[in-house]
């Protein structure tokens, strides 16, 4: 007999593709009642789309090397090897030459939407300043001179400027440096690096934003780093002969109270695998601030926000960057509200940017314990005794996460550490310059962390239970029902999430749930009939589809998991009519999955063991 014979002969009565239709068919409902002021605002609730968005770039040629690539003017050829802000030899001094003219470098590179120029330089010889100009047309420009003594920039604009929204800023960095910002909203067709004689604009060019003065053949200034985004973004990404530009998966808001969550992998390298739909239970984001990562207190780290386009594509991500300190400890510190004896999942969005490692820990009202995360390689290193997860996201983004039980009430916390080693919250040098990017602090109360629910201004944001059924009377179903489809599972717990149940509620249900410990482990189980019937050699790996089919008949409940093992129970006692199929839930929003159902087909009858076996291998 071929293994095709093993399917069923008839079509099933309903059928429905999440993962690839994008939509609820109109015999099933699906519910969130994300409404203010109980739930989170619609924007507050996020999922994974199939939409990439630009995450970082920097169309500077060369851009630690500047005598490559750049154009230059009244300049000698700049001489490397000098210290950088990160301790290394990538600094460049540009010394000016003794002409009347224009002292600078540049390439004509157009940045068009929000232009951020940005330059690491530090004082050398002579009284000389950092200009910086962007540049679209004769007189339509904006400039921008630094005192890299520590003084606020000046800027002056160009009589036909289209720029908006310009701004400098001046921030002290490594090694005597400082990160030099000009950025705007406009069109940059050229832009220029610039020695100036003085700390104010005066003098400067009408009709190119740059000023011209008789050089005295020695001043100088170093540069390092430069770079240059369309995004308004200032973390650096490194060039040689070709630029940098990277997309990412999106993190993105729903748009409306009850919107559906078609949800796709972002660790799926941009091939926008599909998940299918997102269905959790309900779950409070703890921490009031979630896109700000300055914490409630910390040493030795600076915050510099909103520098890096994060994971949900907006210019909201912050550094945490070492400070001048050596051999110490580098952290921010988050709090919230704890209840006794509760476990809490604390999870953060990470990027490496300079530094390799975040230490996350458990804090106040926890047993101290530490998680090691590699920015660098994905990888949680050492041995932790915490329960934590690790999930790459795109373009060097990981959501990590750490889980821990609470020893009292009252005010708790978890803590990032910023560091360079896997085994060491210490730096062994702290240089003013390096960093880790962050977004998105999540504090609720459960093993694992479901999706991210954005809050701000201090105040706790509750996304609401959802929930997605498939009334079985309108397809003419009777007594007897087989419901077959393929579910992930974001975690397997001891609260046995459940994958589908088929009611009316009472000693006929028959409920698929994906964790359930049995033993002292994590296995499958189904309910059926007034009685638990655990599935053997059926187990359920978190993150990891699995296919299921049950059955729902007088005295015959059955169901098969991966074309394993058909587990049945025939002394139940059955209603005439089975009025509903649940999914991601039971009929009293109980024992949600928090996880993805993938497609699900009802057929309007018990079907063999055989065909439950074949259809769900």
């Amino acid at each position: 007999m071929a293994y095709s014979d093993n399917f069923p002969a008839t079509r099933p009565v309903f059928q429905a593709d999440f993962a690839n239709g994008g939509r609820i068919d109109p015999r099933a409902t699906f519910s969130r009642a994300d409404t203010p002021p109980t739930y989170a605002a619609p924007s507050a609730v996020h999922y994974w789309s199939n939409e990439k968005h630009l995450s970082s770039e920097n169309i500077v040629l060369q851009s630690s090397t500047f005598n490559l690539a750049w154009s230059r003017q009244g300049l000698a050829l700049p001489t490397g090897g000098q210290a950088d802000p990160a301790g290394g030899t990538d600094g460049f001094t540009l010394v000016e030459d003794s002409a009347t003219n224009f002292h600078r470098v540049y390439q004509n590179v157009t940045a068009d939407g929000k232009p951020a120029l940005t330059v690491y330089a530090k004082q050398n010889s002579g009284s000389r300043y950092l200009l910086l100009t962007l540049w679209n047309a004769t007189n339509d420009w904006e400039c921008a001179v630094f005192d890299l003594a520590g003084s606020a920039p000046a800027t002056a604009s160009g009589a036909s400027s289209t720029f908006t929204g310009v701004t400098a800023t001046q921030t002290a960095s490594g090694g005597g440096y400082y990160k030099c910002v000009l950025t705007g909203t406009g069109t940059a067709n050229d832009w220029f690096i610039s020695l100036n004689d003085a700390s104010t604009t005066s003098g400067i060019n009408a009709n190119y934003g740059v000023k011209s003065y008789t050089g005295d053949g020695s001043s100088s200034i170093d540069v390092a780093f430069a770079s240059l985004s369309t995004t308004g973004a200032t973390d650096y990404n490194a060039t040689t002969t070709q630029i940098s530009r990277s997309y990412a998966p999106t993190l993105k808001s729903v748009s409306y109270a009850g919107q559906p969550r078609f949800e796709y992998d972002p660790s799926s390298d941009g091939q926008s695998v599909a998940k299918g739909i997102l269905i959790e239970g309900q779950a409070t984001n703890l921490y009031g601030n979630s896109l700000d990562m300055t914490g409630v207190a910390g040493t030795r780290t600076n915050i510099d926000s909103n520098v890096a386009v994060g994971p949900t594509g907006e210019l909201t991500a912050d550094a945490l960057r070492l400070n001048d300190s050596d051999s110490s400890t580098h952290y921010r510190e988050y709090s919230f509200t704890g209840a006794a004896s509760t476990t809490y999942t604390f999870s953060v969005y990470l990027k490496a940017a300079g530094l390799s490692h975040a230490a996350i820990r458990s804090n106040n009202l926890f047993s101290t314990d530490y998680v090691y995360f590699n920015l660098s390689n994905g990888a949680v290193e050492g041995s932790p005794s915490m329960s934590n997860s690790m999930t790459s996201v795109g373009n060097g983004w990981y959501r990590c996460s750490v889980t821990a039980t609470t020893t009292g009430s009252g005010a708790a916390s978890f803590v990032i550490y910023i560091t360079d080693s896997a085994a060491s919250t210490i730096v062994a040098t702290g240089d003013s310059y390096r960093a880790i990017l962050g977004q998105a602090i999540q504090i609720e109360s459960g093993s694992h962390p479901s999706s991210f629910i954005e809050t701000s201004g201090g105040s706790t944001a509750t996304r609401a239970l959802e929930s997605l059924s498939v009334d079985l009377s309108a397809l003419g179903i009777g007594n007897e029902v087989t419901a077959v489809g393929e579910a992930i599972s974001t975690a397997v717990t001891s609260n046995r999430e459940t994958v589908i149940q088929l009611s009316p509620s009472g000693s006929n249900d028959v409920a698929l749930y994906a964790g359930r410990n049995v033993g002292g482990g994590v296995s499958s189980q189904f309910y059926a009939g007034g009685g638990a019937v655990y599935l053997g050699g059926g187990s359920v790996t978190a993150g990891s589809a699995y296919k299921f089919a049950a059955r729902e008949a007088p005295a015959n409940h059955a169901l098969c998991l991966n074309g394993g093992t058909v587990a049945t129970n025939t002394s139940a006692v059955d209603s005439t009519t089975i009025g509903t199929l649940h999914i991601g839930s039971r009929s009293d929003g109980s024992n949600n999955i928090y996880g993805h159902c993938k497609r699900i087909a009802i057929y309007n009858e018990a079907l063999s063991d055989s065909n439950l076996q074949a259809i769900t291998s």
